[in-house]
């Protein structure tokens, strides 16, 4: 027995045991205090101690959600750190729960993650967007200004100012390009988008929103780097909040603070061109004429941020670069889009662009195969618990909607893995109101759909108009997955590419470069 006390005094006495011993209960205590409370009553995938499946996720957590769900189903939950997500991949549960009468209203709202919540707390409710904005009355009120400002007439009615946006892109690629060298469409893409959503929502001038972009203290994307879906670890776990604020968080509030003072300024302005009767057609102005009520500065500015910040750090200038890549790297699909172009040109407005057109299904084929935003915004569910196919989810379950698997659901797609124009030309795809999952689904979708693909129909329009393309050196393959330079990131962009560009008729680009639109 004396031996048996010596033994246990010795391994007590090491400082290894006592370190190891000392590790397991701190790992045992943190996982019992970030062990989230009530979790949905789904199957899913084995997490570890404190973390869950925080660390599981991959380079691209969007694509590991969607092979899990041959595991789990198409709803199953995970476990980040101290909180429970339920994540739907399948596209019928997503219609049902996201989208039809009996559930919809459970799933409107949003969380507001601790990162989000810290910004919007220290750059101001201006930064909030309709996207990450929890369900509330103020909420319905700015989305239906919002629906009836990006409604397909009311969309017409921008078309001008779309055009005048579309010049200063080609303006860019033309100085890019005129020695020869190969063009990197990043940074033209990203300006060009800015220009576009800011002339639009504003009615500000193309030079004057290029001179407003020039001032951005810092990357514009900081933003989308602050409201990533997939989290910062202190979103996760608690107990990391107590270190000090990243770089890219400070510089997030510097660029938040800049465009929310530059919004103000250019939205006064357009409120009272239209006080006057002067104002230019643009989205801020159909807000202003479909008001019930009188329209707070904070309430427009949210809105327009909302409707901007698409444009300025993520949907936009991504899904412009995998198409331009896709054009560059494929000639058959390059030059189908050319004479779709060319058809348009001679018909004019007697065709609409959304009938018949291959460019105009190139755009919706785009949005549903390289899906940009991968994962939609946060839901989470509210008024009630749930039941759903037998399965337990209470209310206050965090929700992420994987646009990404529901846009390559064989059940809802003919062919998901098969880059395909053609399938929104014709067949049943071609006579859906709701084209692809890239916007969204139920209650909390982008309601501007109309609004983007004719902005970025017209951009491509416009380079095919002017150039050929080609891939500089084949640099890139533009696979969906392994092409995506960040699996992790807000919003997906391919790895970097370059193109070459020859100009098919310098007299013909001459004259629209001079052209006063």
């Amino acid at each position: 027995m004396s031996n048996a006390v010596q033994n246990l005094s010795w391994v007590l006495d090491s400082p290894i045991v006592l370190g190891l011993l000392g590790a397991t209960s701190i790992i045992a205590l943190l996982d019992w205090s970030t062990r989230p409370s009530n979790p949905p009553g789904l199957p899913g995938p084995r997490g570890w101690p404190v973390v869950g499946n925080l660390f599981q996720r991959g380079s691209d957590s969007a694509d590991t959600y969607h092979q899990w769900s041959r595991i789990y189903g198409p709803v199953f939950k995970i476990r980040l750190g101290s909180k429970s997500f339920v994540v739907i991949n399948g596209a019928a549960a997503g219609e049902e729960l996201l989208g039809s009468s009996k559930y919809a209203s459970l799933f409107q709202s949003r969380p507001i993650m601790h990162t989000v919540g810290k910004l919007l707390g220290v750059a101001s409710k201006k930064t909030v967007t309709l996207g990450t904005s929890p369900y509330d009355d103020e909420l319905k009120v700015k989305r239906r200004l919002a629906i009836a400002s990006v409604s397909p007439s009311t969309t017409k009615t921008y078309e001008d100012v779309i055009i005048r946006a579309a010049q200063y892109f080609v303006r860019r690629f033309a100085d890019a390009s005129k020695h020869g060298d190969p063009v990197d469409a990043l940074p033209i893409f990203f300006d060009g988008a800015a220009v576009l959503a800011i002339t639009v929502f504003c009615g500000a001038s193309v030079q004057e929103v290029a001179d407003l972009i020039k001032g951005f203290p810092f990357p514009m994307k900081r933003l989308g780097q602050v409201r990533n879906i997939n989290g910062h670890p202190r979103d996760f776990l608690p107990f990391l909040r107590i270190l000090p604020n990243s770089k890219t968080f400070n510089e997030a509030v510097a660029v938040a603070h800049y465009r929310n003072a530059k919004l103000v300024v250019l939205l006064e302005r357009i409120r009272r061109l239209h006080e006057e009767g002067k104002a230019p057609s643009c989205t801020a102005v159909a807000i202003l004429k479909e008001k019930k009520a009188e329209i707070s500065e904070e309430a427009l500015t949210s809105v327009a941020n909302s409707m901007v910040s698409s444009g300025m750090d993520s949907h936009m200038p991504n899904t412009l670069l995998w198409g331009l890549g896709v054009l560059a790297s494929y000639k058959d699909i390059q030059a189908k889009a050319y004479e779709a172009v060319l058809r348009q040109e001679k018909l004019g407005d007697a065709a609409p662009i959304e009938r018949d057109n291959y460019l105009y299904a190139f755009v919706k084929e785009v949005g549903r195969f390289y899906t940009t935003f991968r994962l939609g915004l946060a839901r989470e569910t509210i008024g009630k618990d749930v039941v759903w196919n037998g399965y337990f989810i209470p209310e206050g379950t965090a929700v992420l909607t994987n646009l990404h698997a529901m846009n390559r659901d064989p059940e809802r797609f003919v062919n998901p893995d098969k880059f395909y124009p053609e399938r929104y030309m014709s067949g049943p795809e071609a006579e859906r109101t709701v084209p692809h999952y890239g916007f969204g689904i139920g209650r909390r979708n982008c309601p501007a759909v109309d609004l983007v693909h004719k902005e970025l129909y017209t951009v491509f329009k416009h380079i095919l108009l002017h150039w050929s393309l080609d891939v500089y050196d084949g640099e890139r393959e533009f696979d969906a997955v392994t092409g995506c330079a960040d699996g992790l990131g807000f919003n997906q962009a391919p790895k970097p590419y370059r193109v070459t560009m020859t100009v098919r008729d310098q007299a013909k680009l001459d004259a629209y470069l001079n052209m006063e639109l």
